[in-house]
């Protein structure tokens, strides 16, 4: 799957399989589409699935060529761009998840594969309940606004902390589901919780969490975090080996504000940084020059923090909240800063969020 998102332009690489059964599988894919406003599937058992659909295939090239020789998609494939479906930035993320955005040109095929993870995402019965998108993050004008250079000198400071970087995350999440035939409004979807922590031989667990509450445990083998993970080594340590370091996954992080915010992103969906891979995040945060202050806000758990942002074209903003104390990375968000009809987005509304709570 990761390499239909990477590759913006170019063939597919021819596919050595009958053309009959990759029409067949990906009929079978969108068969599994739902309509959205179901509760999601827990980020991992989402993995899980992904990844025993996809297993030891070349989803580019079986997907690319059997839309060639498919002569229409269904219109649930075409036209639902879900939350948690980065098809606008042509990247994957972690743990074969994929994160929201927008269509930017990847065809019927990254149509298809957005809408069949669309239905990973939002089937399942977790129990939770979809809410209404929330509010754009206020400033708070009586908190003074504290350069990101500033945050970034604070956790150098406390680089040498005790605190090893962790495999897994504890996070709370809201994504909207969207389409793009300008018929149907953004779709509602719950707010979840998942922790996931893994060990030494790449085994782990992920929790489900629902009001403070573990709800479901999914156990994972040995070699999990190898197969599932992006960022499979430790972050670095200093901000020119972080750099390289997300670069190897998406190379226009490099001198890019928007695209670091992006790649930090995805990272903060594998590791719980430690004290001395926060501080690399924000010394790399601070040299992005198109990386502007916002102001003192809350974060969607009530903590506050200091919002830095950086647009791409003028339509989408990401978000990144950090304790001006400490450095640490309290939440990102993905919000639109355009019109977008064929969406039903205005200005200013939140796509998604995450909050990063240990």
């Amino acid at each position: 799957m990761n390499a239909l998102f990477r590759h913006r332009s170019g063939a597919a690489a021819p596919s050595s399989r009958p053309a009959s059964q990759d029409r067949a599988e990906l009929a079978a894919l969108r068969e599994m589409v739902p309509h959205p406003g179901a509760p999601r599937l827990s980020p991992t058992r989402h993995a899980e699935l992904e990844a025993h659909l996809m297993n030891e295939v070349n989803l580019e090239a079986r997907l690319m060529n059997a839309v060639n020789d498919t002569a229409a998609t269904s219109d649930a494939a075409k036209s639902f761009k879900p939350t948690k479906s980065r098809s606008a930035v042509g990247r994957a993320s972690s743990f074969g998840r994929l994160t929201p955005g927008r269509s930017m040109s990847l065809g019927v095929a990254a149509a298809v594969v957005a809408a069949t993870v669309a239905g990973f995402a939002v089937t399942g019965s977790s129990g939770q309940t979809a809410v209404a998108a929330p509010a754009p993050l206020k400033v708070e004008s009586s908190r003074a606004t504290v350069p990101l250079a500033t945050v970034a000198k604070r956790a150098s400071a406390l680089a040498g902390s005790d605190g090893a970087a962790r495999r897994g995350t504890h996070r709370r999440e809201w994504a909207m589901g969207m389409w793009d035939d300008g018929k149907h409004k953004p779709e509602q979807m719950p707010v979840t919780e998942s922790r996931d922590r893994y060990n030494a031989d790449g085994s782990g667990e992920a929790q489900d969490i629902v009001d403070g509450r573990v709800v479901h445990r999914t156990h994972l083998p040995a070699g999990a975090w190898e197969k599932f993970a992006s960022y499979v080594s430790t972050p670095p340590t200093t901000v020119g080996g972080l750099a390289d370091y997300l670069a190897k996954e998406n190379p226009d992080t490099r001198g890019n504000a928007y695209w670091t915010v992006d790649s930090v992103e995805a990272l903060l969906r594998e590791w719980t940084p430690g004290p001395a891979q926060t501080a690399a995040i924000d010394g790399l945060l601070a040299e992005q020059s198109g990386l502007r202050a916002i102001g003192a806000v809350k974060d969607r758990a009530g903590r506050r923090g200091q919002a830095y942002a950086a647009d791409f074209k003028g339509t989408v903003r990401w978000t990144i909240i950090l304790d001006e104390h400490t450095g640490r990375i309290l939440g990102t968000e993905l919000s639109s800063i355009k019109t977008d009809p064929k969406m039903q987005l205005k200005p200013g509304d939140v796509e998604q969020y995450d909050a990063y709570l240990d």
